[in-house]
């Protein structure tokens, strides 16, 4: 079996971008919830949340600019494995206290409820 490593990346991306799409959705959608029932816990969570999304696409963008390393490849198991692990630093540093922008939309969004 032969796996084209180009079509493979095209499908990594084409997966993060349908993740972005659908959590910008939850996003608006979460948002909503927690406004029209006044729950700020929610609010929080959905502003943490928009921002491990934010995060992630910071860092797969600063991913792509680091070479591929001769030593452990370029295939599409590596990919996935990269792909989520970026994917989990995303949501720890957006868990503990991230870069701030939770904070500065939960303080605005706060202020309609």
């Amino acid at each position: 079996m032969n796996i084209d490593p180009v079509s493979s990346i095209n499908e990594v991306n084409q997966i993060n971008l349908l993740n972005v799409n659908t959590n910008t959705g939850d996003f608006q959608k979460a948002i909503q919830d927690a406004l029209n029932n006044k729950d700020k816990q929610k609010l929080k969570e959905a502003c943490i949340d928009l921002e491990a999304v934010f995060v992630n696409q910071m860092l797969t963008e600063m991913r792509n600019t680091i070479p591929k390393d001769p030593l452990t490849g370029d295939d599409f198991a590596t990919d996935v494995f990269t792909t989520m692990m970026y994917d989990n630093y995303a949501q720890s540093i957006a868990q503990n206290s991230g870069i701030g922008l939770a904070d500065e939309m939960y303080n605005q969004l706060s202020k309609k409820i």
